[in-house]
């Protein structure tokens, strides 16, 4: 399958072009050849990966690996991108929408942490009645990460 060899040729060309940059010494390109950009190239390799063939679980490697190295040079590079866990779980979140957009599986767990992160950002809002809001519920959210988990592991079976 062609999918197979092309994981390992476009790691291996990201890689060899990262050393490549590092040794022209090109101004401009350094700051960004960091370890986040290693997380960028496998992401890389594994949507094209996912894309070519019926590797859906590989979609979901994909966006959460090119998500973080986004936002681990973004927090370099960016002035006033959010710093806080909640993206990280934004960029789980999306990775189990796409996961669900190759492989009709996922959505819950991706709507829940899309939920939970927009309620991490909103949380820190100014605004009196929303924090009071999502203060009032916020003991409870783990016992429904736990109960969902659960579910998946238990319950639902194939």
């Amino acid at each position: 399958m062609k999918g197979k060899g092309s994981f390992s040729g476009i790691v291996l060309l990201g890689i060899g072009l990262f050393f490549l940059a590092r040794q022209m010494n090109i101004t401009y390109v350094l700051p960004y050849l960091t370890w986040p950009t290693f997380l960028i190239i496998i992401g890389l390799a594994f949507l094209v990966q996912s894309s070519s063939g019926k590797e859906g679980p590989s979609s979901f490697s994909a966006v959460l690996l090119l998500g973080l190295g986004i936002h681990f040079h973004a927090i370099s590079h960016v002035d006033g991108w959010p710093k806080e866990p909640a993206v990280i779980i934004l960029i789980i979140a999306l990775a189990f929408l796409y996961m669900y957009k190759q492989t009709k599986e996922g959505l819950l767990a991706g709507i829940v942490l899309l939920a939970i992160s927009g309620w991490s950002f909103f949380n820190r809002s100014d605004t009196p009645s929303i924090k009071e809001w999502f203060s009032s519920i916020e003991g409870f959210w783990p016992f429904i990460l736990i109960g969902a988990g659960a579910y998946f592991i238990f319950i639902k079976k194939k």
